[in-house]
Parts: C-alpha cells; structure tokens; sequence
C-alpha cells in the first residue's frame, strides 16, 4: 500500500514549564509497538486525529522552553483546527505542569535517587483521545504485550491509514464513526480479537453517542461514564481514566508493574497490591501515580520495549511499514 503524503500546513510554537525532559515525555521506554509514532533521540513524529483530519506531527526542542511542532494534515487546515491541535498537544504532554511538588518528595526517597537523575522533567503523557485510549486499554486486558501488538497491527491496518509526512510513514488511528459499520464477526475472523470482538461496536456506539468534548476531564466521573459501556469494569474504566485525565495519584497496577515498584520499594521480588499501593501513598502522597512512572521508566530504559530510532534507520522503517500494509 502506498501511504498518502500528507503536506505541511502549519508550525506550532508551544511554551515549556522546565524542567522538561523532550525525550522521555514524547517516548515511554514501555510501551508497545503502534506505528503511530516513532522517535529518535532528538525528533518525535505523531499522528493525531483533529476532528475529521488525519494529521501528522513532527515534534522537537527548539530550545529549553519551547518544543516545535511541524503540522501535516490531509485537508484544509483553520484556525480551529490549530487551537484543537494546541490544546491536545500541551495537555498529552503536560507541557504547562510544574513538576516542584513531585522532585522535592522524590529526592528523600532513596529508590527514586537514580530515576530522577536519569528522568527529571519527564511528563505523564497520553497522545491518544479518549477513544483512542479506550480502545488500547481494551487490547490490553489479560494478555501479553506480544498478543496487544498483534491485535493493534490488525486493526490499524484495517480501519486506520497509512500516512507519509516529514520523511517518515506512520499509522493513524481510526475513529468511531468509521468504524461503525463493523460487525463483531469481522473483528473476531479478521483481525482476531477473540473474546473482545463484541466490546469493539459498544465502544464504537458509546462514543459516537457522548462526543468526546462533552465527557469532561474528571477522573471519577470519567470512571462512572466508560463502565456505561457494555463489557467495561471498574479495573478498565480505572485505566482508561487515569489516563485520560492524567492523574498524578491514580496507581493502577498489573502483575509487572507490580512486582517492579515491590523491588524499587520494599526490597521484595513481589508483594500484595495493597501493601504497594500503601507504600508509595506513603512516600509519594498525591504523587502515587507519577512517581510509579518515574520507577517503572527506568526499569524498562535499560532494555525498552521499542527502542530509539537512530537516523538512518528511518528509511528501513518506511520500507517495513509499507511493506506490512502491501
């Protein structure tokens, strides 16, 4: 499949509140492989969804308090549309959050001496809409990372696109609507969902029903809303909540995370969820949830899940990505 190339349509200049570490708030050393973006040490490429448009996003430091952001998009381009792209990009990345209250509790703990050194100024940061990230806490739900992967590849290039911008091809995400018409048997022989195939068309429903913008950022609203949908459970709407609203004190745990914060923490090969949950309240009170992250990232940022790209490599990414789509 040839991607569309998408032409560059604007140049966003967003302000920083330091410290800001670029790379590890853009690239998180977990997370699994999407294809919805790629990063190399000092350039990160995004794809966005911005009402109907299918955008691109090539994103660096301009200096110390500024990060630059190269837009690409597929149709007209208006000043809406900048001011959606704006708002999404400093709110994924908390380009506006002081990170003070955090640093000051995290440099008395000892397990935190080497992550803050290695990872001051890195964000919380969740690129994707509320959808978006509905949909991967989905995916994500009793399985292995191997699996996820698989199941995201499947339906990205089915319903998503295949987009070219800044010398880079990605994925792009697909939205409710277009994928509306889509019965559970086809997600379940198509693109081997197993038992999800049925939550897929209730997400799909949901969101087109309650627009995004009209779900609010609350934690524990959000948390009441998405357990509306049918197949979703507190531990899911938890996720996707946390996320969402980006949360610095919520904590969800899953067996790894877990057993890594028990090690960082309390010296343990494992412990009960509570047991960690009350630790790090603890030391980290309304901080819970960062201060996992700071631990967890530095875990994986000795073997990452998708490592950095290095330049040249980039035309080999092209080459793979296409010829997955071919």
């Amino acid at each position: 499949m040839t991607p569309r190339h998408l032409p560059q349509v604007d140049t966003i200049e967003l302000a920083i509140a330091g410290p800001f570490d670029f790379r590890h708030t853009l690239w998180k050393p977990s997370h699994f492989a999407t294809a919805l973006e790629a990063h190399t040490q000092a350039e990160t490429w995004r794809t966005f969804r911005v009402d109907t448009l299918v955008c691109g996003v090539h994103m660096r430091q301009g200096s110390p308090n500024v990060l630059v952001a190269d837009v690409f998009s597929d149709g007209e381009w208006k000043p809406e549309h900048r001011h959606h792209l704006t708002q999404r990009l400093t709110t994924s990345y908390g380009l506006d959050e002081g990170l003070e209250a955090f640093t000051e509790l995290a440099a008395q703990v000892p397990a935190m001496r080497q992550p803050l050194a290695d990872l001051t100024g890195m964000r919380q940061s969740c690129p994707e809409d509320l959808f978006e990230i509905a949909v991967i806490a989905m995916l994500l739900q009793n399985t292995t990372i191997a699996r996820t992967t698989q199941m995201m590849r499947n339906l990205l290039s089915h319903y998503g696109h295949l987009v070219h911008f800044a010398g880079l091809t990605l994925r792009s995400f697909f939205t409710p609507q277009e994928i509306a018409h889509i019965p559970a048997e086809t997600y379940k022989a198509a693109d081997r969902l197993g038992y999800r195939d049925k939550y897929l068309p209730n997400f799909s429903k949901f969101f087109i029903a309650n627009h995004t913008g009209q779900l609010g950022d609350n934690r524990d609203e959000l948390m009441d809303r998405f357990q509306e949908i049918k197949g979703v459970g507190p531990y899911t709407a938890a996720v996707i909540a946390s996320h969402a609203s980006r949360d610095p004190a919520a904590l969800g745990l899953d067996v790894w995370n877990r057993k890594i914060l028990a090690r960082k923490l309390l010296d343990k090969d494992d412990a009960e969820a509570t047991e960690v949950h009350d630790t790090i309240g603890q030391l980290f009170p309304g901080n819970q949830g960062l201060a996992a992250l700071y631990l967890i990232e530095h875990e994986y940022l000795r073997a990452p899940v998708v490592p950095l790209l290095k330049p040249d490599q980039l035309p080999a990414w092209n080459r793979e990505l296409e010829g997955q789509a071919a």
